[in-house]
Formats: structure tokens, sequence, C-alpha cells
């Protein structure tokens, strides 16, 4: 008896949570802009054992202007609340990315014997944050990250919800982690530097959160260290779309760097 109970009560929660659940959304136009990953490298010199080092760094960014078709590879997050739901539909979605931009930042590294820990706070479309590990000998340096990545991002998008419209078009913040490593070769006044870095923004419509293809960016530059205090860099940008199609787009970068 008290078997048939139970049983009937289950039935009639199961039931309760799919009489209030089933939405449908579907989203016929979702665009939203999508910057490259920040770049993050190592001092460019032999850094002296147990020294620390502050660096604050300008550049100018250009990327080649590109919508990428992301319609196959964005889907919403997992979410319990939208457990008996049905999944969100995209029609055609995209990212907009490329373009002029400035980047800033802020950088500490301390030097050990060998083994380098560092910090920095910069701006690139937005606040971000990272922490830094790696080792800095004669000619060469490598290094790993990981950090936070505030970012201002355009959203627009429409669609239908149970047969009701709705139409936005707004910015916000796209908070994510971003990680990578670093490896950078000098001789006296000159360096070159290798930097990847990747990560997945978190963009939200509705109320649902989304997930969207992850964006890694390469950074190759190289430069020359005038004086004690002043270095001059430039060098290309490749930037990779974790889309089904696998795309791609270069870019130049260009700055200069204060040490004290």
């Amino acid at each position: 008896m008290k078997f048939k109970h139970a049983a009937s009560f289950i039935l009639c929660f199961i039931f309760a949570l799919l009489s209030t659940g089933c939405v449908t959304t579907n989203v016929h136009k979702f665009r939203m802009t999508a910057s490259e990953a920040p770049e993050v490298h190592g001092a460019n010199t032999q850094q002296a054992s147990h020294s620390s080092l502050w660096r604050f760094t300008g550049k100018i960014n250009y990327n080649a202007e590109t919508n990428i078709d992301i319609t196959k590879d964005v889907s919403e997050a997992p979410d319990l609340d939208r457990l008996f739901d049905v999944p969100i539909k995209f029609k055609d979605a995209s990212y907009k990315m490329g373009g002029l931009d400035f980047s800033g930042k802020g950088d500490f590294l301390y030097k050990a014997s060998n083994f380098v820990i560092g910090a920095g706070l910069g701006y690139k479309d937005g606040i971000y944050s990272h922490l830094t590990m790696g080792a800095n000998y004669s000619h060469f340096e490598f290094g790993v990250f990981l950090g936070g990545y505030n970012q201002y991002i355009d959203i627009e998008y429409s669609g239908e919800k149970d047969g009701d419209s709705f139409d936005s078009h707004g910015h916000d913040f796209s908070t994510s982690l971003f990680a990578g490593l670093y490896a950078g070769f000098y001789l006296e006044k000159f360096f070159a530097n290798l930097s990847v870095s990747s990560y997945s923004p978190s963009p939200q419509i509705e109320g649902i959160d989304l997930e969207v293809p992850r964006i890694t960016t390469a950074y190759l530059t190289t430069g020359y260290r005038l004086n004690r205090w002043l270095e001059f860099s430039v060098g290309g940008i490749a930037t990779f779309i974790d889309t089904s199609e696998g795309n791609s787009y270069p870019g130049v970068t260009g700055g200069v760097s204060i040490y004290l």
C-alpha cells in the first residue's frame, strides 16, 4: 500500500514538472562582438636572480574585420532550471571580430634563482588580470599563465519564446577564464616572443547562459630594448576560432613598454 502511495506521488511530481516546463525558444538572429585573447609574455631579457621588475605596456592592434558563423557551434549551457525545456534552436549566429583596438597592461615579475612568478592587470576591450609562473635563463625564457577576462561586448539577438517575440540590442560583460603559455628568446638588446592564449566567451540571452566556440590567439613579436627603461616591439597575430569550419584570421601589433 505504501508503495502505491509513493509511486502515485512520484508520478504526480513528474507530471507537475513536465506541465510547468517544456518552454520552447527559437533564436532567429544572434550577433556578439568577441575580442582576441590577451597577450602575456616574460621579461624579454635575462632578469637578475632575486630581483623584481615593473613593466607598463601600451599597444595598438589591428586584426582583419570578419564575421564568424557559429550557428552550428552555439548552444545553451547545462542548467537544471531548464531541465524539461526544449533546447534553444539557433537559425543564424555569428561572432563579430577584428578591427583596430588599443591594449594596455601593467606587469610585475619576480625571479628567484631561475624560477619566475608574476602578475598582471590589463585592458583589451575590457579588464583582465593574470598570474604567471615560469623560468628565465641567459638567452631564453618560458612560462604559463592563468587569469580572468571581463570583456565588454556588444550583443544583439531576436527570436520567439513560446510564441512571444523578443528583440534585444545592448552591451554586457562576459566574464571568462583564460590561460596559455609563452616562450621567448633574447640576444643582447634584441628579443623575440611567442605567446598563445585561449578563452571562451560567456554570453547570456533572456537569462539563459550560452556555450560558444573557444577563441585562441597567438602573438609572434620581435623587439628592441633601447635602454634599461624603454623597449619597442612589433609582430603578427593569428586568431583561431573553434568552429566546425575551423575559422581563423590575421592581425598585426606594435607598441612600447616602460620598465621601472
